[in-house]
């Protein structure tokens, strides 16, 4: 069975914007963002599809990891507040975590059309995201 797109992403397979990393998980940019900011928080054990069904140690560090990249997110991207939400339909074998930065409910909306950025936006974002959430984790 071919790997996901996380997995892909966890072992380099393909390129993805990191922000974040440690043994256990991973922070990277979504790039069919909502907003400016947009990063998914995954785990990188396999085949674990609902959070709710990994163990109480793991839901627990997952959410501790998400809350660092929350505060990066919102010390470096204007905003009001940083949303999360678990929902899993996009990649229903693999746990992950958007946060995304919101000005107002409605930015938490995802059948509201995706923004685009250019690969220099990208990368000036995870940049700047990458050098302030390193001095909290």
């Amino acid at each position: 069975m071919k790997n996901n797109i996380f997995q892909q992403i966890i072992t380099n397979e393909i390129h993805s914007y990191k922000i974040a990393e440690n043994a256990d998980f991973i922070a990277f940019l979504d790039i069919y963002p909502m907003k400016i900011g947009h990063t998914l928080v995954i785990p990188k054990k396999k085949n674990i599809g609902n959070i709710f069904y990994i163990s109480e140690k793991d839901y627990l560090s997952i959410m501790i990891f998400s809350r660092k990249i929350a505060l990066g997110i919102e010390h470096e991207i204007p905003c009001n507040r940083v949303g999360l939400f678990i929902m899993g339909f996009e990649i229903p074998n693999h746990v992950h975590i958007h946060l995304i930065p919101m000005d107002q409910e409605s930015d938490g909306d995802f059948s509201k059309k995706r923004i685009s950025l250019s690969n220099h936006q990208f990368h000036l974002i995870s940049k700047r995201l990458k050098k302030y959430i390193n001095k909290i984790l």
